[in-house]
């Protein structure tokens, strides 16, 4: 992600001007303007106080808006490992982390309800705001049940490769259990929380009295509302992990839902405003300074480092695969005809058959963007029962054959037609349904019946085009250079997601490989 580095060393400050507003907010943070410390903190409860409130079921359509991964699944910010597809793995009973475990995915109060008296029967406005509100794997949301966010060594409980954790507290100022959240993930749960005392302050002496639960991190006051330790930790979080394209992207989504926004993500550092460094500062709405040492956020540049891999777009090399031995489950795919320079693309109008575009390949491969009007759509495959899926991320649903010659969608894997037997005949790959074996994917190109449908006779052949990783270009040593490394460097793994910092230059990391200041190293 492209960012402007204030740098410390030269005490400066970033002044940020907009034509009224960031991110096309306009005029909505005006009658904040010139307010600082509890004053700031009580008008931008004015402002954004006032939301379309939204049904507990509603979120689960609101989810799919606001918490979608690029691959199309639900983006689980308790779990490292989850792979959880909308609708099909919903709620119900789990038995285990991830969706192969047996895992679901729920509606997690990252503020947890049990704060503020929520029920099934009592509902207030806060029981589903969407901005404290997350998709995450059900067994882990449980196992944090409605323990404050803290940092723990995690010795009660630690998800799949330690990505969570639950234990004593080892932040300074209280020493009771609480649940940390993995690092790549703290700033927005800070964020979250900054929100909430802010948008509910008059509500925060009712929750420190009557619901023992949030002690631990209320302090029964409209301001600063936060226990000191529990404040200190979040200003940390919020300032080593500073917001994303992930953040960005939510909260525009939220808005669109909901009708109002979170000023700290739309606004960089806003919490040293309210109760860090620049209290005594007025806030600006349209030119705003930037805190020292924190970044001007600039949306849609690029994934962020602690965001899953960004959008498809230029420069998404397609290669032809043409052995069982190349398919990959999880890695996208598009179905290609080679011999008339098409490719199969969205549903039509009736969703009775997959569109067509136009896509020339050279050599076996192609590049190209996807997943948008006038563009080959990447079909990502997986497995069910023993056969193959191909999954459209972007419609959210699955191709399936429901007569012998219609190729459209199904909401679930387990819906007729949807599972498929892949082979290969040379170049040609040989793709057929469970609906009916005599009939594969081809392309007719027969005047007025141009498609990509079932045939059994000799229509024109498809095969199938992988994406490919994208080079780093990064090189390698041999082995960490712990010797090099400086306090607090990000370290990310080969995916650009942010897995940790070093610590007093040494990295606390399982053995593996990954980036670290423009290399490639391996921690052994």
């Amino acid at each position: 992600m492209k960012r402007i580095l204030l740098l410390p060393c030269l005490l400066i400050m970033a002044a940020v001007t907009w034509a009224q507003g960031p991110y096309n907010s306009r005029d909505y943070y005006q009658a904040a303007d010139g307010k600082k410390g509890a004053a700031l903190k009580t008008a931008l409860c004015g402002i954004i106080y006032n939301r379309t409130e939204r049904s507990y079921d509603q979120l689960w359509t609101d989810f799919r808006k606001t918490d979608k991964r690029d691959d199309g699944k639900v983006w689980d910010m308790y779990s490292g490992i989850s792979n959880y597809i909308f609708g099909t793995h919903q709620a119900g009973n789990y038995s285990g982390e991830g969706e192969e475990n047996g895992g679901l995915y729920n509606r997690e109060h990252s503020f947890p309800k049990s704060w503020f008296g929520a029920s099934q029967t009592v509902k207030p406005p806060m029981y589903t705001d969407l901005f404290h509100l997350y998709p995450t794997d059900g067994y882990v949301n449980g196992m944090r049940s409605n323990y404050p966010f803290g940092e723990t060594k995690g010795e009660s409980y630690k998800s799949a490769n330690g990505f969570s954790k639950l234990g004593s507290c080892t932040y300074p100022g209280y020493t009771g259990k609480v649940f940390e959240p993995n690092d790549i993930y703290k700033g927005d749960f800070a964020r979250t929380y900054f929100y909430m005392v802010t948008c509910y302050e008059e509500k925060l002496p009712d929750w420190y009295a009557n619901y023992s639960e949030s002690k631990p991190t209320l302090d029964g006051n409209t301001y600063p509302g936060f226990q000191t330790w529990q404040l200190n930790m979040l200003m940390t979080w919020a300032a080593n992990d500073q917001v994303s394209d992930k953040e960005y992207n939510r909260n525009i989504a939220v808005y669109d839902i909901q009708k109002n926004r979170n000023p700290f993500i739309d606004y960089q550092g806003l919490e040293q405003y309210i109760w860090g460094s620049m209290k005594d500062e007025p806030f600006s709405y349209d030119n705003y300074k930037v805190p020292e040492n924190y970044t001007v956020y600039i949306p849609g540049d690029g994934p962020g480092p602690d965001d899953p891999p960004g959008p498809l777009g230029d420069g998404n090399v397609y290669k032809r695969v043409n052995s069982i031995e190349d398919l990959e489950v999880g890695a996208g795919y598009i179905i290609v005809c080679e011999s008339k320079n098409m490719a199969m693309a969205e549903q039509n109008s009736t969703n009775s058959f997959r569109t067509h575009v136009s896509l020339t390949t050279t050599n076996g491969a192609v590049t190209t963007e996807v997943n948008k009007s006038g563009k080959p759509y990447e079909l990502t495959l997986g497995t069910y029962n023993g056969k193959y899926t191909l999954y459209d991320a972007t419609d959210e649903v699955y191709l399936s054959q429901t007569s012998k010659n219609n190729i459209n969608a199904a909401d679930k894997p387990s819906a007729n037609g949807a599972l498929w037997t892949i082979s290969f005949n040379g170049n040609n790959a040989v793709i057929t349904s469970s609906y009916s074996t005599g009939y594969t994917i081809q392309y007719n190109s027969n005047k007025g019946q141009e498609r990509f449908a079932g045939y059994s006779s000799s229509q024109n052949p498809v095969q199938l085009y992988k994406r490919q990783p994208v080079s780093t270009g990064i090189t390698t040593e041999a082995a960490f250079p712990i010797d090099k490394a400086k306090p607090n460097t990000i370290i990310y793994d080969l995916q650009g997601r942010k897995v940790g910092t070093t610590v007093n230059g040494t990295p606390h990391l399982k053995k593996g490989v990954y980036i670290m200041s423009g290399r490639k190293v391996i921690a052994k």
